[in-house]
């Protein structure tokens, strides 16, 4: 639709006829804004470009919304701001405070983007930050990862001249069954181990693998050992009585500890007790521990072994195909914490006969961590009740009777393999008396059929066994590999490394005189017929004809194969510490992400507390609005009566009020801080005029707030406004023209760095004292002065 044309010149000439229809028409508008419309034409007109006239104000659209038609009483829901509009309006605060945010962060990149100067160079910035955004957050991908795997490293330090505790020494017999042992069982008419085992095994066969019961095959198997034949005999008692005495298989035991800086030698039975338990496979083994406090200065251990082997039999009777450590002859020891259960299955070192082994000790000290880190507990108990008597708590101890424990009560017996305790009232899981005896259940008797009635009973026997044995063996396996998930390490303990040597002992020219030694002679247990070959030397010796004495010792060795002798040294009391340390600890974690996150994007402290403060300030300017939509909903919610006219400075006869929230959101959305205005529109202006909001605010005043909208209409223009501001800038900085009221339109020659800002209220219109302030109306300014003040003030501009 076409906009209607007004002469401006015309109009606004207070000769012209047409200004009074001008002024009927427009009575709804004031003095200021009838000058703003006539004078600032005149001066767009003056200025116009060769483009067209740009800052000419769109009048014609603009007249008939100057006239707006005000009822009585207004309904507050049409002026209360809609909704939609108010979360659009703080959804430009927060906007606006995330460029400010941007622009000064000290994030790298963000600023780059928002001061970019064209579209092209803003993309870059804005993919080169999300791909450093993308690759940090893969970074921290990776190192979270890392840390949740909760891995520990070892790192050993050593500690010289620490205190710490000697080792017990647990030593058995690789050949379990003694001379004396073969001579009780002939008397107990007993079969030997070997031949308990190819019985049971043909039985077993008959019964199992020859029908293809393969699983029934492999359980009952688990008897072909001397575990199984022990476990067939009726108490510990009588086990005992088959192994070698520890009186007799250790013949000296010599401990050496330090009284101050002396050291002191003593038999090991003085300064510590020995422990005995029965092994499924060594039968009798002893463990010799020092008193508690002379463990820290215990220096060295010194024992002499007899092993005192069969040597009469051609066919060994304690010896299983299935077994290779059941083949070997010598001994045996377990270097481990003092007042613990010896692991003597995986930690045992084995002596060769004939040789003295010395073993060098070195103490380690472990510190574990507690999860997620490693298994170690603070809460665990002091002991535990093992073999009918008290062993300290360690986690093979643990897992050992927790095993046996389950066994005893899933099965109703316990096993040998495991720490028992006899005097319970459980029986073996794997006993077979009948196999015992001689007479029965033998592999010929079972072949022949001679005897049907103990076929029976054997056949029943072992069926019996392998319900057992099943039921042992599903516990047994689901346990095998795994830790038991009750016992835990403890957080602190010892452990030692071993370093050993051997060498043969004892020389020849030595074995007279150890074999008439005065403890061996009181100990009397090389007084068997079987050494007389070493008297018949002893006599040659002594007589002087040790040619003939040295021949009879090269000719024999009953001594090398029978005799062992080992040290246990410790040779300073160094202490090598290892705990465990995280791989990556929390703190290095969070070092790390810091690192990552000052590489990849600039982050730091300080941007946090950017980032704070971008908070802060989003929350308080929308809250600041928030109040102010209310403040002015319930003023326009009151009815009041509108004022026909807007006054400029007339203090005296009219209420002053500022200008509306409206105006003011009108200026805060475009830019709170200073208004961005086209550049065609600030072309009129000088460099150094500065445009704020507060102009408007500090000089327009109106009536009531009902002018409001009437005013936000007005100045809907960017460029009205501009003109506005424009005359301001004149009125502000012209004496006359504010005492006198109106523009004088006179060129005003100011500084170069003169800089226009805006000042307050009081300072614009307050008049000086003692002089009266006269309004002039438009009707008596001269035409020919006007025109003349409108091309001065376009010069001027």
């Amino acid at each position: 639709m076409k906009r209607p044309s007004y002469d401006h010149q015309s109009i606004c000439s207070p000769l012209n006829s047409n200004y009074d229809a001008f002024v009927h028409n427009s009575t709804k508008l004031c003095h200021l804004c009838h000058l703003i419309r006539c004078d600032l034409d005149e001066l767009n007109r003056c200025t116009r470009t060769p483009d067209g006239n740009i800052n000419r104000p769109a009048y014609d659209s603009e007249l008939h919304s100057l006239r707006p038609t005000v009822p009585q009483s207004v309904d507050a829901s049409a002026i209360a701001p809609h909704g939609g509009q108010g979360n659009q309006h703080m959804a430009q605060i927060v906007c606006e405070e995330l460029r400010r945010f941007c622009e000064n962060t000290t994030i790298r990149g963000l600023p780059r983007i928002v001061r970019a100067h064209n579209r092209p160079l803003r993309l870059l910035w804005s993919t080169l930050v999300c791909i450093l955004v993308l690759g940090c957050f893969i970074c921290m991908f990776f190192l979270a990862r890392q840390y949740l795997e909760y891995n520990v490293i070892h790192p050993p330090r050593v500690l010289r001249h620490t205190s710490s505790p000697f080792p017990a020494v647990t030593v058995c017999n690789l050949r379990p069954i003694s001379p004396d042992g073969m001579r009780y069982m002939k008397t107990k008419g007993w079969k030997t181990p070997r031949q308990f085992v190819q019985d049971f095994a043909y039985y077993v066969q008959h019964l199992y693998f020859e029908k293809k019961r393969f699983a029934e095959y492999s359980a009952a198997s688990a008897a072909f050992s001397l575990a199984g034949f022990l476990e067939s005999l009726t108490d510990d008692n009588e086990r005992r009585k088959l192994g070698y005495q520890n009186d007799k298989l250790v013949t000296k035991c010599q401990m050496t500890y330090l009284n101050g800086s002396k050291p002191v030698a003593a038999r090991c039975d003085t300064r510590g007790r020995w422990r005995k338990f029965i092994h499924p496979q060594y039968l009798n083994c002893a463990t010799f521990e020092p008193y508690r406090e002379l463990r820290a200065t215990t220096t060295s251990i010194e024992m002499y072994v007899y092993l005192d082997e069969l040597t009469d039999h051609a066919f060994c009777p304690d010896c299983f195909s299935t077994e290779v450590k059941s083949q070997l002859s010598g001994a045996l020891i377990v270097i481990h914490a003092a007042d613990r259960l010896p692991n003597v299955n995986d930690k045992s070192i084995n002596l060769k006969p004939g040789s003295l082994t010395e073993i060098r000790l070195s103490t380690v000290e472990n510190v574990q961590k507690m999860p997620p880190y490693g298994r170690c507990s603070p809460e665990l108990p002091e002991s535990l009740q093992l073999y009918d008597t008290e062993y300290a708590y360690s986690e093979y101890a643990c897992r050992e009777s927790t095993i046996q424990n389950n066994i005893i009560q899933r099965c109703g017996c316990y096993s040998m393999e495991y720490p028992y305790n006899e005097k319970a009232g459980y029986e073996p899981c794997g006993r077979l008396p009948r196999f015992v005896n001689q007479s029965s259940c033998s592999a010929t008797g079972l072949r022949n059929q001679s005897n049907s009635d103990d076929i029976e009973a054997c056949t029943r026997e072992t069926e019996l066994f392998l319900k057992r044995i099943m039921c042992k063996r599903t516990i047994t396996e689901s346990s095998f590999h795994g830790a038991v998930s009750a016992c835990t390490m403890p957080c602190a303990f010892y452990s030692y490394e071993a370093e050993q040597s051997t060498s043969s002992w004892p020389t020849k020219a030595w074995q007279l005189t150890f074999l008439n030694s005065s403890h061996n002679r009181r100990l009397g247990v090389f007084q068997g017929p079987e050494f007389d070959v070493y008297r018949r030397a002893q006599q040659l010796a002594e007589a002087g004809n040790e040619t003939a004495a040295i021949h009879i010792l090269e000719g024999v060795n009953l001594l090398e194969r029978n005799l062992l002798a080992v040290l246990i040294n410790r040779p300073n009391f160094d202490v090598r510490k290892v705990e465990e340390k995280e791989v990556l600890s929390l703190t290095s974690l969070l070092s790390q992400t810091g690192g990552l996150f000052s590489i990849w994007m600039g982050l730091s402290m300080i941007s946090l507390g950017e980032i704070f403060e971008f908070i802060m300030r989003c929350y308080v300017k929308v809250r600041h609005a928030r109040q102010s939509r209310q403040v002015s909903l319930s003023r326009k919610r009151g009815n009041k009566t509108p004022a026909d006219v807007h006054l400029l400075g007339d203090t005296t006869k009219h209420a002053l009020i500022d200008t509306s929230d409206t105006i003011r959101q009108k200026v805060s959305v475009e830019n709170p801080d200073q208004n961005v205005f086209p550049s065609s529109a600030q072309m009129n202006l000088p460099p150094n005029t500065e445009l704020s909001s507060t102009h408007i605010q500090t000089m327009v005043r109106h009536a009531n707030d009902y002018r409001t909208p009437f005013l936000t209409d007005v100045h809907e223009n960017h460029l009205l406004w501009i003109n506005f501001l424009m005359y301001v800038k004149h009125v502000r900085t012209c004496s006359r023209c504010i005492r006198t009221g109106f523009t004088c339109f006179e060129r005003h020659n100011l500084p170069a760095n003169h800089m226009f800002r805006s000042q307050s209220s009081s300072e614009l219109i307050t008049p000086v004292e003692n002089e009266h302030i006269p309004f002039k109306g438009y009707e008596q300014r001269n035409p020919e002065e006007d025109s003349t003040s409108h091309r001065n003030m376009g010069n001027s501009l």
